[in-house]
């Protein structure tokens, strides 16, 4: 098959250069240096899952000179940027062409289902870390769980998603189908929510969290008020209690990603915009519209903007 790496960032350029090197046909496009390293040397993947080298991929900066049409889209950008790049892709579709959300947070597969409807949307919930170690060289650094792929809607038969299965796990990226990928999406939600913007805030990965009782009681009230929003929205966590999944996330969770260093926390330290208003700032949201007082969400959401804006 076809691939289009929409937003050949950390995450982008593992899932593609993967997948090249398992014999797939893979595009990337992105706006950044290591795009442009890319494109003049290649690409390098490195950290826990081993060493490879590409000598030649074939890598756009923007959309400009990109021709042809593939069959499926794997979008990799941060969530602020969704409904613009996914219409930037559009001519590159084909009719069954599918768009696979690789991203973080909530409001992504709406808005991709705005511009090519739900029949070809795909969402997945990853949870392994990469980061950008130089231009050119992708670094996997976590690995908590398989990527899951599923259809948010149910309108995107399993037959059309498994061949993208089947080669991500050709590609030693473990994945399974879910018949429930909104339930996956939210766990990721709680963990991101929970873990990402605390790390951003105290400048500390993961681990140093757990150091401090206070810390992990503002991760508890966060943990709290997101349930009580899903709970109103009908949204299954998998979870019955809000205190057994915060058992989870302290028992098995976090253990395997103590040493990882927030996307939050690498945002900021590259002065780039967050992607808080797709995580706590949409339980704000929610809990807006729901009538559910989300205060502990919203003072986190608070902090990030203003961090933010002090470096700005």
């Amino acid at each position: 098959m076809r691939y289009l790496v929409m937003g050949a960032g950390s995450l982008g350029s593992v899932f593609g250069g993967l997948l090249q090197e398992r014999g797939q046909e893979v595009t990337f496009v992105g706006t950044d240096d290591h795009l442009l390293a890319m494109r003049e040397k290649g690409l390098t993947i490195t950290g826990i899952w081993g060493e490879h080298r590409l000598e030649r991929v074939k890598a756009y900066y923007g959309t400009e000179g990109l021709s042809g049409t593939f069959d499926v889209i794997l979008l990799s950008v941060k969530s602020y940027h969704t409904a613009q790049v996914i219409s930037q892709a559009l001519p590159f579709m084909e009719q069954g062409s599918l768009v696979v959300s690789l991203q973080n947070g909530l409001g992504n597969w709406e808005a991709i289902a705005a511009a090519v409807g739900w029949d070809r949307t795909v969402g997945a919930r990853v949870i392994f870390g990469a980061a950008i170690e130089a231009p050119g060289t992708a670094r996997v650094t976590v690995y908590a769980d398989k990527v899951l792929l599923g259809s948010p809607s149910g309108s995107v038969e399993q037959e059309r998603m498994q061949p993208v299965c089947d080669a991500f796990n050709e590609a030693h990226i473990p994945t399974l189908l879910s018949d429930d990928i909104e339930t996956s999406l939210w766990g990721k939600v709680l963990y991101n929510c929970a873990l990402n913007p605390m790390g951003a805030i105290l400048n500390v990965p993961y681990g140093a969290l757990r150091e401090a009782p206070e810390v992990m009681e503002v991760v508890h009230r966060i943990i709290d008020e997101i349930f009580a929003v899903a709970g109103a929205k009908g949204v299954r966590l998998g979870y019955e209690r809000p205190a057994a999944y915060f058992r989870t996330l302290v028992d098995d969770l976090l253990p395997p990603t103590a040493s990882h260093r927030s996307s939050m926390l690498q945002d900021m330290e590259k002065g780039r915009r967050t992607e808080i208003d797709a995580l706590n700032g949409a339980i704000g949201a929610y809990g807006r519209q729901l009538g559910i007082p989300t205060p502990v969400n919203d003072v986190i959401t608070a902090i990030i903007k203003g961090l933010q804006r002090r470096q700005s």
